[in-house]
């Protein structure tokens, strides 16, 4: 092998491990789906309906915030476990949140 081939094969393996070490494919900013503000940057007007099942309680106070107090320490994402990425697909507005992944059975009014 020549010098110059060395030299690019040098080359084209260092720029290998960069582009690995650097994330390849991945975007360059992550959103941070742990903090809500996230979130609220598109849902800050949101409708904040309550549930389609009239037995589950209203968690979501529409003027923002929660009529249940012990839902402010959680994340937007710690109760919407199918949002996985920003921007998120449109369907997941129709998608309902599993309560039983924290409480023992669904709350009830």
């Amino acid at each position: 092998m020549t010098f110059a081939g060395k030299l690019l094969a040098i080359a084209s393996t260092l720029t290998l491990i960069s582009l690995l070490a650097l994330g390849f494919g991945a975007p360059a900013f992550a959103e941070d789906l742990s903090d809500n503000e996230t979130c609220m940057e598109c849902h800050e007007d949101a409708d904040r309906a309550p549930p389609s099942n009239p037995d589950m309680p209203q968690v979501h106070n529409p003027a923002g915030g929660f009529f249940v107090e012990d839902h402010d320490m959680w994340s937007c994402t710690d109760c919407h476990t199918y949002i996985t990425e920003i921007p998120h697909a449109e369907e997941v507005g129709d998608m309902e949140v599993d309560c039983t992944n924290c409480h023992d059975e669904t709350p009830t009014k």
